[in-house]
């Protein structure tokens, strides 16, 4: 194969699957809004510390720091009152924890309690979380690359078969000059 011919393939393959994104009136306002489902969360604070919750399924990721510096807090011991259950947290990084729930929460407010042991300090937090019902209705939200998917393997069939198409032509064609 030539190198134009080679550069045409090339050509043709960025334009059939190179997505056109164009931005018409309203669309230069700035970055988009999120259009996923945010995760239930919660955020506790006291004068000393803040934590804040994030419902992931049956795991819930905490994240501890001071208040005053926003520095996280490692070595903390934090039980948990999520309604009428009890939960130690497990340290899962720097002012990380988490705890892994035996069932998914029901929908609706859950009271939530933090009581905290840091070192000689100790402190108890309290707020809700609100757990929507379409949380436990909503599927997985499939990656956008699956919508480009069946376009993309299709470009690169049709190529692929203008290419042998285009092969075997030059094949069954007497060459000039040959000898019969």
């Amino acid at each position: 194969m030539n190198v134009l011919r080679l550069a045409g393939v090339l050509a043709l393959s960025g334009a059939l699957l190179t997505p056109l994104a164009q931005a018409h009136e309203g669309h230069d306002d700035g970055p988009a809004a999120p259009t996923g489902q945010a995760h239930p969360r919660f955020a506790l604070e006291s004068e000393a510390f803040e934590l804040v919750g994030v419902l992931e399924g049956q795991r819930l990721a905490i994240y501890l720091d001071r208040h005053a510096s926003n520095e996280p807090v490692n070595d903390a011991k934090i039980e948990l009152q999520l309604g009428d259950a009890s939960y130690t947290a497990e340290p899962h990084g720097p002012g990380e924890y988490e705890v892994t729930l035996p069932q998914p929460l029901p929908a609706g407010e859950l009271p939530v309690t933090a009581t905290l042991a840091v070192g000689p300090e100790a402190d108890l937090l309290a707020g809700e979380l609100h757990i929507d019902e379409a949380v436990h209705d909503a599927p997985a939200a499939a990656p956008a690359w699956r919508r480009y998917a069946p376009w993309a393997v299709g470009g690169l069939a049709l190529i692929a078969a203008l290419g042998l198409a285009r092969g075997r032509g030059k094949r069954d064609a007497p060459l000039e000059g040959a000898r019969a």
